[in-house]
């Protein structure tokens, strides 16, 4: 990292913190096949110190099961939360260090039918109107993803820059104009249309997504049973990300764990962000280096 990475440089970052919540693809790790051993190791000693260690994923528990909370053990694992399916469900730990599910929204079978309709008409729209093919992705709880680029698999977060421009290109060069943006507007306007007004629609590049939760309801979830619960004040509580600014024309998803009127709590991306980041957001730009960097100084401060 270049002296402008220098956590030094941000006094914000450098205060101690009782809850530490964070994104985990692209912020704690570069993908979901990177060796986390390291960040879960100190993870794992911010644990021991007392502080509520929170991770917000689009993903499901298994995953971030797999790389990351499998290899905590130990009574600390009770500060330990993974909020997965973007909002959808929140996984504690027991005193045998078990997972236990201490909340899920279950979606009806006619919400599950807006959801496969809505889709479905997107993706027709774009394929009749054009030469470009598009994958929905049907097996994730409460919402479908659509696949702009179903050929380029598994984008580096480090590259989504290169991302947006391929998935542009392919659209442009298929005869979608309009691109990615375009085709955000056409499901949100036929999720309308299909009085799915209440539908939570985001976008990584790659996809278009929509559901019946966001990472909102985490950060809802955290704020009345965690924070509430155990007096922790917002200006205790640090929230990371990689993806908080615009990208083609709509907001990032980490841009969701912004919380209205709650001015006091602490914002870090240590994404790209190519379009910069939201007003009260830190860019301590580097990746999931600068996000370990960000932790070791946490047990650093905690342990003074």
């Amino acid at each position: 990292m270049d002296n402008n990475c220098n956590i030094k440089n941000y006094s914000d970052l450098l205060k101690p913190f009782k809850i530490v919540i964070f994104d985990w693809d692209g912020t704690a790790v570069k993908n979901r096949k990177t060796d986390a051993s390291q960040i879960t190791s100190k993870l794992d000693e911010l644990l021991k110190l007392g502080i509520y260690i929170i991770v917000i994923t689009g993903t499901n528990f298994d995953n971030i099961n797999r790389q990351f909370s499998s290899f905590i053990k130990g009574p600390h694992k009770h500060n330990l939360y993974i909020c997965t399916n973007r909002g959808s469900e929140v996984f504690g730990f027991d005193e045998n260090s078990d997972k236990v599910l201490l909340y899920r929204r279950i979606a009806t079978d006619q919400e599950n039918l807006l959801l496969n309709k809505t889709v479905e008409k997107t993706k027709s729209a774009i394929e009749n109107t054009s030469k470009a093919t598009i994958n929905i992705i049907y097996n994730r709880l409460n919402r479908r993803k659509i696949d702009l680029i179903p050929e380029w698999t598994n984008p580096p977060k480090n590259e989504i820059d290169k991302l947006l421009l391929e998935t542009e290109k392919r659209l442009e060069k298929n005869g979608f104009a309009g691109g990615i943006k375009k085709a955000y507007k056409l499901l949100t306007d036929i999720a309308k249309t299909s009085k799915f007004g209440n539908a939570k629609i985001t976008s990584d590049v790659k996809h278009l997504e929509i559901g019946l939760t966001d990472k909102s309801d985490s950060i809802i979830w955290i704020l009345q049973n965690i924070a509430k619960k155990y007096n922790i004040n917002d200006n205790e509580i640090i929230i990371g990300g990689d993806e908080f600014g615009s990208i083609a024309g709509f907001e990032g998803s980490d841009s969701k764990m912004i919380t209205k009127n709650r001015n006091d709590i602490i914002y870090f991306s240590v994404g790209i962000e190519p379009n910069g980041v939201p007003e009260k957001v830190i860019h301590f730009i580097g990746g999931p280096a600068s996000f370990e960097k960000f932790i070791e100084e946490q047990i650093n401060i905690q342990k003074t």
